[in-house]
């Protein structure tokens, strides 16, 4: 793999965070018992984190790519160099 395919990767899961929006879900006004509004309110709470939690671990990833395709590029670059050093050194 190389690293213009890993930044492509990078690039693709960030579009993918930013084309998913918001994590917090929207919670009706109406919806009679109170027993339903606690419950709906209860699952809303956590769908929202669990969602905030998934949008984290990507952008995280994303990051990892990044920096690991970087990484890949300067130990190139530093082979490079020394294979140079060792040609026009000699």
């Amino acid at each position: 793999m190389d690293t213009d395919q890993l930044r492509a990767m990078a690039s693709k899961t960030v579009q993918v965070v930013e084309d998913f929006g918001r994590t917090e879900v929207s919670r009706p006004t109406t919806l009679g018992h109170a027993g339903i509004a606690d419950a709906v309110s209860f699952f809303s709470e956590k769908w929202g984190v669990g969602l905030q939690t998934r949008i984290d671990e990507l952008t995280e990833f994303s990051d990892k790519l990044t920096i690991t395709a970087r990484i890949f590029d300067e130990g190139q670059d530093a082979g490079k160099r020394e294979m140079d050093s060792l040609i026009w050194d000699s």
